[in-house]
């Protein structure tokens, strides 16, 4: 009796989803129909991809939070779609630290899912302060970075999923 929304920022993405899902609704779970629609948009900003207010149960991201270039929007339009007693589970990139401001711009980095990761102590602040009363990891495992030459551009800092 549930509705799952997926949401991506590209066309390309949302066409593999809307492919798969007929066929996983129906036949992987049995489903009379469909309960699946795909709208396209960006994290920051699900009140422009039509999500309302107190709407969503369930909120679950896998690794795009990092991505983002201001998280506090991410977590505060989370905040706002969720309904009462909704949760929001991720998996994403952390570190230790905070990161400089020559490793966030660096190119490479930012391809690997690295440059944009939030210092964990910071993410939990901002979480609280947009009104997630209840922050917690579930489970954390460090990332190995095996390019030399980017150990050396990130020096002590380590990395968590």
């Amino acid at each position: 009796s549930g509705q799952v929304t997926g949401l991506d920022m590209t066309e390309e993405q949302l066409d593999v989803a809307r492919v798969h899902a007929d066929e996983y609704c129906q036949k992987t779970l049995g489903f009379s129909k469909t309960n699946m629609n795909f709208v396209k948009g960006n994290i920051e900003y699900l009140d422009k991809a039509g999500i309302a207010d107190e709407s969503i149960d369930i909120i679950i991201s896998n690794c795009v939070i990092n991505l983002s270039p201001d998280k506090p929007r991410v977590l505060r339009e989370a905040y706002r779609v969720l309904a009462e007693g909704g949760e929001f589970y991720f998996s994403d990139v952390y570190c230790d630290r905070r990161l400089s401001e020559a490793v966030q711009k660096d190119e490479v980095l930012w391809g690997e899912c690295i440059s944009g990761a939030l210092y964990t102590e910071d993410f939990k602040r901002i979480a609280r302060d947009v009104g997630f009363a209840d922050v917690r990891t579930l489970s954390v495992s460090e990332m190995e970075v095996n390019d030399a030459a980017l150990r050396d551009v990130l020096g002590e800092a380590r990395f968590f999923s």
